[in-house]
């Protein structure tokens, strides 16, 4: 027959803790976890900053774990695993407020975030803590439907500086994305925003380095079809900001941060972001279909994550961000084109600069260099902007302007493929002196770059 545990606190003569059997188990195995943490071992290597192992994190989630149970009670309760355990954590609680709210005005108390000095309370935090946390390795969602509403409370009730004290904590990822507050699935904008929170919202087998500024249009027929097809067929502007939106989900879910965050890392002005945004929240809160936003993004993350190769659209901004077409390109582009596109117009060259920059790297033409560059020498983009929407919009897609625009698109596609390809030095293998229709991909093969005027 096992010998009960008596619980003996052997600091004391004649003491005896009244505390269940059961509530004694789960402590001494906590404790000898504790224990096997204590002892040097050699953890796995970790993958990367954002995947590393949940054991090497094991006192800073616990700890963690604790406070929030403290800070939160009591709505952090049913984590207790026993009534005995609840009124343990309950007596600490009520001795560490009182000490708390008998400071003198303007003073802290210096063991605001010390462990209690009893055992038994100790233990008993540390279990609804541990209680808290599970299986952070299996149920990372899970986790976060835990952590928030405490998370809540706790920042709600208590000190502004609360909150930045979490985010300075030295975390596991899963507990920090557990932690992070967030509003429409991004991290809140506002506040201070330690760089430990900076973490990605899920497990991405894609990179930032992956994501355009504007989603592709594919993606959006894709899985987007229960949204767009609320709107009016007439609508430009909302499939824009919803490509737009859709980037920034993706950027957050890969690399972490606030969507004015994710939005530097696009190259989208924090306005142009900001505006998206709002055109989606007036369009699909009202009707309770941003869930439908989320489940749609959640899918492309799959498939972006299952694909075998990714784009590398950063590397395509990259190189972009000083080219031009070249003149003798443009003029294989126009031939037979008449006054249209004219090739020696400097309105017409940056049109279609910023035509192909905006296919090739899926980025919006207002914010393509050509466009930043007029804006930067503070002058009007009125003209170019007018020369691009007269292509753009669909009304005027036919005849000259059509061609045109095809032919922008193939030599944007083209150009696209080389740059994937990785060649440093693209240059002619046959003349463009006109514009041949049996060679429909000539411009895959014909490209130099000269700096951006």
């Amino acid at each position: 027959m096992r010998t009960p545990l008596c619980a003996a606190r052997l600091d004391e003569e004649a003491f005896v803790a009244e505390q269940p059997d059961s509530d004694l188990v789960m402590m001494l195995a906590l404790q000898r976890r504790i224990d096997q943490h204590l002892v040097p071992t050699k953890h796995s290597p970790a993958t990367s900053d954002n995947y590393s192992n949940p054991e090497q994190h094991f006192f800073s989630d616990l700890i963690s774990a604790a406070q929030l149970v403290r800070l939160s009670w009591p709505d952090s309760a049913r984590f207790a695993p026993s009534s005995a355990v609840a009124d343990l954590i309950a007596r600490h609680v009520a001795t560490w407020t009182a000490l708390r709210e008998n400071r003198s005005p303007g003073r802290r108390v210096r063991d605001a975030w010390a462990a209690p000095k009893g055992p038994a309370e100790c233990g008993a935090l540390l279990l609804a803590a541990d209680t808290l946390l599970g299986d952070r390795s299996q149920d990372g969602p899970a986790l976060r439907e835990r952590i928030q509403p405490l998370a809540s409370a706790a920042f709600t009730r208590n000190e502004a500086n609360i909150g930045a004290a979490f985010r300075r904590m030295d975390v596991s990822p899963d507990l920090s994305r557990a932690l992070a507050q967030r509003s429409l699935g991004f991290n809140r904008a506002g506040g201070h925003h330690h760089t430990r929170q900076h973490v990605p919202s899920r497990h991405c087998h894609f990179g930032i380095e992956h994501i355009p500024a504007l989603s592709p249009e594919t993606w959006i027929g894709g899985h987007f079809g229960d949204l767009t097809s609320l709107w009016d067929p007439g609508e430009v502007w909302k499939p824009r900001h919803l490509r737009r939106v859709v980037s920034l989900k993706l950027v957050e879910m890969a690399g972490g941060g606030t969507w004015p965050q994710c939005a530097v890392i696009l190259g989208i002005p924090r306005v142009s972001a900001q505006r998206s945004l709002t055109v989606l929240k007036r369009s699909l809160l009202p009707g309770g279909l941003w869930p439908l936003l989320d489940t749609a993004v959640e899918i492309v993350a799959q498939e972006l994550g299952a694909g075998a190769l990714h784009v590398d659209f950063a590397a395509r901004r990259r190189t972009l961000s000083t080219w031009q077409i070249p003149v003798e390109d443009l003029a294989a582009l126009t031939v037979g084109l008449g006054r249209l596109a004219n090739a020696e117009s400097s309105l017409t060259r940056t049109t279609a600069t910023a035509l192909v920059w905006a296919r090739v790297t899926q980025g919006d033409h207002l914010h393509s260099p050509s466009v930043e560059a007029l804006r930067e020498a503070q002058r009007s983009t009125k003209a170019l902007v007018s020369a691009i929407g007269q292509l753009q919009t669909p009304s005027n897609r036919k005849g000259t302007r059509l061609r045109f625009l095809q032919r922008i698109n193939e030599y944007a596609d083209g150009l696209a493929r080389a740059l994937d390809e990785g060649r440093s030095q693209l240059k002619r293998q046959y003349p463009l002196a006109s514009w041949r229709a049996d060679h429909p991909a000539f411009a895959a093969e014909s490209y130099s770059s000269s700096p951006l005027t």
